[in-house]
């Protein structure tokens, strides 16, 4: 699973968060989410920057890479803003 959360303060920031346990599966799943998130964000793809800049992160760590931003629970989180003061953008997978 993959979801992608957009402040609802209009500050622009994105935080994503999964449950994937391998790259191969996030990248598959966050490329769907993507896709549903920047056709919502009608801005000619520019929200794709905001999402991809907390969005590596979540794959090097998956690839085994330390990433100091990402926070691992039993979900993985990265962001400067909380998931639960966002709406969902868009959900990818299970």
């Amino acid at each position: 699973m993959v979801r992608i959360f957009a402040d609802t303060l209009g500050t622009g920031d994105f935080v994503i968060q999964t449950t994937c346990l391998d790259t191969d599966t996030f990248i598959s799943e966050l490329a769907e989410a993507m896709d549903v998130a920047i056709k919502k964000s009608d801005d000619g793809g520019v929200s794709a920057l905001g999402i991809l800049k907390n969005a590596m992160p979540i794959a090097y760590k998956l690839s085994g890479y330390k990433a100091e931003t990402v926070q691992e629970q039993r979900t993985l989180v990265c962001g400067n803003i909380s998931p639960t003061t966002c709406e969902v953008v868009s959900s990818a997978g299970r």
